[in-house]
This record gives structure tokens, C-alpha cells and sequence, in this order.
């Protein structure tokens, strides 16, 4: 891609009085009505902006949101001289996106979806850019700016997964070396001692830092697509290789040295170490493979809009963000209903345990009412919790990084997958905890005005679809616990078992309280 240097002292200084001959000149005008769309879209969205700020703060995995900022402001300081010689028009094709990208922040925060309405922010700011200062410009930043996608914080969600594979990878390098293993889930015991795959295990830090860093170079060295896709390819496959290379060598430092070697800040620094040879290795090898830097072209004339262009789709697109952001508050403060009673009718004559052994508690402190109890059922104690929701906001919704559902930290989380669906009980997602030699398995999923599902994302559909059709936002995490001194498949049986026999009625205990036709006191 050629990009296009043009200037004309004489057509820039008839329009922008004082700036003949000067580059920097023609761009102050535009550049300064960006930053005033730039600035209404941050301040109407200004919680959200706080929330990314947090995380930024508070996240291992995303401490490189300020880098991103810094790595946009010189990659677009790069492109000074070629925006210099473009003419500059607004462009109501970058106003139209602009206006849908806010649409799209509208409905995520009318179902509180963080990272729906936190990624439109960027998309509005991108667009706001198009609209301001035309196709051409634009063409020239969209790469610098596109990279502001990389601050919004996003992938905790593959978390569980990533763990469950460090864990796999882990066991099956250590079978190959000839070290015996039992595993159970995301524990393992060798010889030398018990070992378990913990979240920080799981390489997310990694992942996101290479695919960051992956991009940026991709950007800077080639110019093909192609090129660019094959080594984010890499970006993505070499970090995951990269920690599980870091957890085998990690236990097997430990094995042959009697836990002398392979713990405490060690086990950190190997694995930045592993992680950094295999990022400058990867750069390496990429670099053989640089593409030559596009040829610039001579100037020639061109022709920039009327300034009152400029400040009529400045002030257009200021507009748009705060339209959309006070349109949602006024769909959150609608009338509410009252908070419901919660009565599991279902479950009313089953016989409840008094076991003084400690449980897994899910946390949903938003949930408007809960329901807690715990049962025995064929010889195993059972705990049923449901979390119920209704007039969601932002902080009390059902899908929430706020809820956890085991939020203590003092049970080892042993293993993540799903139940399949069968008559009369949908499919449930299953975490398995280990503690003093006591297996808890976890079955969860959420209940979203009488349809059921363990997605986050789609559940939110659900939310949203049903506040569309006038029916409210009423929703609710169902979740059993079932225990066991064996194993974690005898408690997974026993939760299944349980399941079985009682999902049904509490799915039709919620529809009922949803409806109103339930009475009685919330407790």
C-alpha cells in the first residue's frame, strides 16, 4: 500500500488562514475537533472508562494497557507527514458507524455486558476519527488505531480451558519422561510430591502480552496479510507451548532435586525467561521474512473541506455517544418490580443435612434474593444455592466478574467441564474442587426468563431479547454442589443424580416467580 504525501501551500492557505507552508498547521483544526468527539465519547461513557482503568491496575494479565496507549500515540506520531499531505473531509460514512457503533454500546449497557459497551468505546473513538477527518486519513491511522482494541481487557473467559490444557500437556511430557502420575482433573500427584495447575498457571498473561506484541510487530514488518495472519497464528500457538514447556520443566527442576530447585521466585523467573526466548526467537525467525516499506509518492494538490464542515461533524458526532449513553439510563431507570419471593417448592420435603463440614458457597452479591440450602440425598450431602435477579444494572447483574462461585480461594479448583443435556435437566457446567481430601463438584448454569444456558455471552441474548418483548430482565444461577471422600466422579454422579430427579421443579418454581403467581416471603 502506497500512501499519497500532498501539499499546497496556496489551496490549505485559502481556506486555513496563517497555515501556508506550514504541514502542521492544515491538522490542527481536525485534530482538535477528534479530541472533542474524542473527549464526549470518554465522558459519556465515563464508568466504564474507570472499570478498564481498574482493570489495568488490578489484572496481571492486562498491566499492558498502558503500553497500548503509548504504542498507538507513536505509531499515529509516525504518520504526521503523510496526514500532513492529505486533504482532509469529513465523511458521513464514518459518521454512520460512528452512530452504530454507539447503538451497539447502547444495548450493552442496557443488558450490562462490560466488554460489549468497553470495546464499542473503542469503536466509536476509531470512527469518530473516519467522520472527522475523511476516507483518506483514515485509510492512513486505521492500523495505529485499530491496535486501541488491544486495551479493552477481555480473554479471562478461556481461563478454565487454558488450565485444563497446561495441566493435560503437563501430565502426558511427565508420562513420556518416565515419572508415574495419577491425575485427577487440574491435580497431580508424581513421587516427589502433589502438584496443581492454579489460575496463574494457566498462561493468560502470556497469551494476551504475545498477542499484543505479535501484532505490533506484524504491523511494523510486513505489509503483506497473508504474512501478518501466519505470525499471529504464531502469536497465538507459541505462548501456550511456551507455558506448558515452563510447567513440565518446573516439576521435573523439582522432581530431580528433591523440591530444592523449581519453587518460590524460581518457578516465576523460569518461566518469563521461557516465555521471553521463545517472543525474541519467534522475532527472529519473522524477521527474515520482512517486507520492504511502501514507496511514498510525490505531492500534489490537494483540497481540504470548509472549516465548517470540520466543527458541524465535530459537534455531530459529540452528540452521538451521549444520545446513546442517556438513552440506556432511562431504559434502567424504567419502573421497577418489586424483588421477588423466592420459594423452591421443589425441593420443600427433601430431607436437609446439618453436615458441619466446610462448603463450597457461591458468591452473587447482586442477586436481589437468594436461596440457600443444603440436603442429603442417597447417602451424599447436596447444596442447592440460586442467585435470582431482576431490574439488572451495572454491579448486580447475573453474568458479573463480581460473582464467583467459589469466591474463598481456599478450595482447589481441580477441573471445569460440562454435563451433557438430558431429559428434563439442561446441559450444566461442572467445576471440581478438592479440599483436605474432600472432592466438591459443581454444576451450574442460568436460568433467563424460562430458557436455560452455561454461556455468559448468550445468556445476555437471552436477557436482552427478553427485555425487547416487554417480559423484563428476570434471571437466575442455579447451582448444586455435591460431595464426596472418594473422588471427584462419585461426587459428580451424585450431582447428576440429584439433577435428575429435581432440576424440573426448579425450573418451574422460577418460571412461577417470574410470572408473579409465587407468594410468600423472601428469604
Amino acid at each position: 500500500m502506497s500512501f499519497i504525501n500532498h501539499s499546497s501551500g496556496d489551496a490549505v492557505g485559502s481556506l486555513y488562514p496563517g497555515a501556508a507552508g506550514r504541514r502542521g498547521g492544515a491538522l490542527l483544526l481536525p485534530l482538535l475537533v477528534v479530541l472533542l468527539v474524542w473527549a464526549a465519547i470518554l465522558f459519556s461513557f465515563r464508568s466504564q472508562v474507570a472499570l478498564v482503568l481498574e482493570a489495568w491496575d488490578t489484572l496481571p494479565s492486562h498491566a499492558h494497557g498502558y503500553v497500548v496507549l503509548l504504542v498507538v500515540a507513536y505509531l499515529l506520531w509516525t504518520k504526521r507527514t503523510v496526514l500532513s499531505g492529505i486533504g482532509f473531509k469529513p465523511s458521513w460514512k464514518g459518521f454512520v458507524l460512528l452512530v452504530l457503533a454507539g447503538m451497539v454500546a447502547f444495548l450493552g449497557e442496557t443488558v450490562a455486558v462490560a466488554a460489549v459497551v468497553q470495546f464499542s468505546i473503542v469503536l466509536m473513538m476509531i470512527f469518530g476519527v473516519w467522520a472527522v477527518m475523511g476516507d483518506g486519513a483514515f485509510r492512513a491511522v486505521r492500523g495505529p488505531l485499530a491496535f486501541l482494541l488491544f486495551a479493552v481487557p477481555f480473554g479471562h473467559e478461556v481461563l478454565p480451558e487454558l488450565m485444563n490444557w497446561t495441566a493435560d500437556a503437563t501430565v502426558l511430557a511427565l508420562r513420556y519422561s518416565g515419572v508415574p502420575v495419577f491425575q485427577e482433573g487440574r491435580n497431580f500427584v508424581i513421587p516427589s510430591g502433589r502438584w496443581s495447575v492454579i489460575e496463574a498457571c494457566g498462561g493468560i498473561r502470556y497469551l494476551l502480552t504475545s498477542v499484543f506484541i505479535g501484532a505490533v510487530f506484524a504491523y511494523l514488518t510486513y505489509t503483506h496479510t497473508y504474512k501478518r495472519v501466519l505470525f499471529m497464528v504464531w502469536s497465538v500457538i507459541m505462548p501456550l507451548i511456551a507455558n506448558w514447556v515452563r510447567a513440565y520443566v518446573i516439576v521435573m527442576v523439582a522432581h530431580l532435586t528433591e523440591n530444592e530447585w523449581g519453587m518460590g521466585l524460581s518457578h516465576l523467573a523460569l518461566g518469563w525467561v521461557i516465555f521471553g526466548i521463545a517472543v525474541f526467537t519467534g522475532f527472529a525467525v519473522g524477521a527474515r521474512w520482512r517486507d520492504p516499506l511502501p514507496e511514498l509518492r510525490q505531492p500534489r494538490q490537494v483540497v481540504w473541506a470548509p472549516v465548517a464542515s470540520f466543527l458541524l461533524m465535530g459537534g455531530l458526532a459529540s452528540v452521538v455517544p451521549f444520545g446513546w449513553h442517556y438513552g440506556a439510563v432511562e431504559m434502567e431507570n424504567q419502573p421497577q418490580r418489586n424483588a421477588p419471593a423466592l420459594r423452591m417448592d421443589a425441593l420443600a420435603a427433601l430431607e436437609q443435612g446439618s453436615s458441619a463440614e466446610e462448603r463450597v458457597r457461591p458468591s452473587f452479591p447482586g442477586a436481589r434474593v437468594s436461596y440457600e440450602r443444603s440436603f442429603v440425598h442417597q447417602g451424599h450431602q447436596i447444596d442447592v444455592f440460586v442467585g435470582y435477579y431482576r431490574n439488572q444494572r451495572q454491579g448486580a447483574e447475573l453474568v458479573s466478574v463480581n460473582n464467583a462461585y467459589e469466591p474463598t480461594k481456599d478450595w482447589s479448583w481441580a477441573a471445569s467441564d460440562r454435563s451433557p443435556a438430558r431429559a428434563g435437566v439442561p446441559e450444566m457446567g461442572v467445576e471440581g474442587y478438592l479440599k483436605n481430601g474432600r472432592h466438591a463438584a459443581l454444576h451450574h448454569v442460568y436460568w433467563v426468563n424460562g430458557m436455560m444456558t452455561t454461556s455468559d455471552s448468550f445468556s445476555k441474548l437471552l436477557e436482552l431479547v427478553s427485555r425487547l418483548r416487554g417480559r423484563g430482565d428476570d434471571a437466575a444461577v442455579i447451582v448444586i454442589t455435591a460431595y464426596s471422600r472418594e473422588n471427584l466422579g462419585d461426587a459428580r454422579k451424585a450431582g447428576e443424580a440429584f439433577a435428575d430427579l429435581h432440576m424440573a421443579g426448579v425450573a418451574a418454581d422460577l418460571e412461577r416467580v417470574a410470572t408473579g403467581e409465587s407468594s410468600g416471603e423472601a428469604r
